[in-house]
């Protein structure tokens, strides 16, 4: 165990130190990542829950329910007419 816990000594003491300018860029980069990601699950959210009601428009009496929809499972019959 003691090995252990010199080996991690040695190995943090030979990383260089991080600047307040490191941390404050590591954080607005944090930032930024969790914007764009939500910002895809909500554009994601807004067009798979339109075409779900779409589909509930023309067809109230079916069983799809969102959760499913969401998982991409559709039926084989649609809106569309022949």
């Amino acid at each position: 165990m003691a090995t252990v816990l010199a080996f991690i000594r040695r190995w943090r003491a030979s990383r260089p130190k991080r600047s307040i300018a490191d941390w404050i860029a590591l954080a607005i980069a944090r930032g930024l990542s969790f914007a764009v990601v939500g910002g895809l699950v909500y554009v994601t959210y807004i067009v798979e829950m339109t075409g779900f009601d779409d589909f509930r428009k023309c067809n109230k009496s079916s069983m799809v329910t969102r959760f499913e929809w969401a998982l991409g499972f559709r039926p084989a019959y649609d809106c569309q007419r022949f």
